[in-house]
């Protein structure tokens, strides 16, 4: 009899916390608006406390499906990008973390332009790449696209396909910190696939 009520109150507990994850789980509202004229204002005249403003204002590490309402603001990130490319580039932490929340919100030509210019950062920085990378791991249902977006830049030239990604391997081996080593080790092994 006792084991049957641990049992039915374990089954409960479960039951319960399933309930629980589930209602913490649905998509967090964006505010569009918001996240607007903090773009406008950071691609005007991008500093660090304008990439924590666009962080506050974005997901954490979930990606949002319902983007008609931001469809405009969403246009508005991909048509300035390379204003946060150029930031990116020169290894500003918070650009970099904005570079890679942006998935949040990104499809299509967007996310690929991110691809792009998230994997070249392999290049100039591997080790916060590795460290933004896992941060927003939970983004990526494979890390293929991000890792080989070079594929899509150079589609006919296999010698500086090969080059590049000789290049990117090359950067993140030199990353020797402990908590980086397993996800270096998995995209080092995804590019030697490629």
């Amino acid at each position: 009899m006792m084991r049957r009520l641990t049992r039915l109150c374990a089954l409960g507990m479960l039951i319960l916390s399933a309930a629980a994850l589930h209602a913490q789980t649905g998509s967090p509202a964006v505010d569009w608006k918001g996240l607007e004229e903090a773009w406008n204002a950071y691609y005007t005249a991008p500093s660090e406390p304008g990439a924590e403003k666009m962080l506050n204002l974005l997901p954490g590490n979930v990606k949002i499906l319902d983007i008609k309402d931001g469809f405009l603001v969403i246009n508005s990130i991909f048509d300035h990008l390379g204003v946060l490319e150029g930031e990116i580039y020169s290894g500003n932490p918070g650009a970099v973390k904005l570079g890679f929340r942006l998935f949040t919100v990104s499809y299509g030509t967007f996310e690929v332009g991110l691809n792009k210019i998230m994997g070249n950062l392999i290049a100039f920085n591997p080790r916060i790449f590795l460290e933004e990378l896992a941060a927003h791991r939970s983004l990526f249902q494979t890390l293929d696209p991000i890792l080989g977006s070079f594929l899509r830049e150079i589609p006919n030239d296999p010698v500086a396909q090969e080059l590049e990604k000789k290049l990117r391997i090359k950067a993140l081996e030199t990353v020797e910190e402990k908590p980086l080593k397993s996800l270096r080790n998995e995209c080092i092994k995804i590019l030697k696939k490629m």
